[in-house]
């Protein structure tokens, strides 16, 4: 793949907010690493020899795809079906070559995840479990990713934490969750769709505030409450979520990578990614490759 999927979302974790997050107490039990969305995700891949340090639900709407765990045999997950690949064993997937699979997915771990697989499978541990569309799944999800991606303050992690159970409680095939989507964020989640829409730009607080409809200090001040993170700050943290992206999905160079995102300094955008994430781009890749 040169360029992902078009319309993919994704979302790792950097490792000092790891840490920030299992310090508190309410994030121990069960806690998101990674999340994202693949839609018609054409020739996605995995192998992993020695599993994931994480449990990885994989959960698909629309074609299909296939999986294998340990030594099984391989089975089919097509739409409304989901499976959890259990964590530390070898596994395999990947989308179907004629109706790709769209899915979305997250990795999750905690003292609370292997008994939550265990539930949520009802004994059937391993086998697609089939379940009804439902907005609210989405909603959950679209909360955590949200949490996750905005890189909040630890209150926003702790909600992430919260969340994540109430959307894979959804999977069970008799659930009856009631979403409660928020309102207060709406023209942050404007304007973050912007950010996104522009991240190949330089953009300034400004055209932000301008885009919202609101004055430059008073955009800045809402903006801060609804995310923890100024706006050029947190646009900034888009830039390199979507370097995460191309590190681990293209064999872009750093410095082609750091072009296509309206950066012309690739040692800046270097140092700006550390910051971020803790690992410079090159460490990231390494680290990452083949997950």
């Amino acid at each position: 793949m040169k360029d992902g999927f078009r319309g993919q979302r994704s979302y790792s974790m950097p490792a000092s907010l790891l840490t920030q997050m299992l310090a508190h107490p309410l994030c121990q039990g069960l806690y998101p690493t990674d999340i994202g969305f693949y839609p018609a995700a054409r020739s996605h891949k995995r192998a992993r020899r020695l599993g994931s340090p994480q449990h990885i639900l994989l959960y698909c709407v629309h074609g299909e795809g296939w999986y294998q765990i340990g030594g099984e045999g391989r089975h089919v997950l097509k739409a409304n079906q989901w499976v959890i690949l259990p964590a530390e064993t070898a596994h395999r997937y990947g989308a179907d070559d004629t109706t790709p699979w769209t899915i979305y997915w997250v990795h999750f771990a905690g003292m609370q995840a292997a008994p939550l697989n265990a539930y949520l499978c009802n004994g059937a541990l391993g086998a697609p479990i089939s379940i009804a569309f439902a907005d609210e799944r989405l909603r959950l999800f679209e909360a955590i990713f949200a949490q996750l991606s905005l890189l909040p303050a630890p209150d926003g992690l702790v909600q992430a934490c919260l969340y994540l159970p109430h959307f894979l409680g959804t999977l069970a095939p008799s659930a009856q969750q009631v979403a409660q989507p928020s309102l207060a964020a709406e023209i942050v989640a404007g304007s973050i769709a912007y950010m996104h829409q522009h991240l190949e730009r330089t953009v300034r607080v400004p055209e932000l505030a301008r885009q919202a409809g609101l004055s430059a200090s008073h955009y800045t001040t809402l903006f801060r409450s609804q995310t923890g993170r100024p706006p050029i700050v947190f646009f900034n943290s888009l830039k390199v979520q979507r370097a995460c992206q191309q590190l681990l999905y293209t064999t872009l160079s750093v410095k082609d990578i750091a072009h296509q995102l309206g950066v012309e300094d690739a040692y800046y955008f270097s140092r700006l990614f550390t910051k971020v994430m803790g690992d410079s781009p090159r460490q990231f890749r390494l680290a990452h490759a083949g997950t």
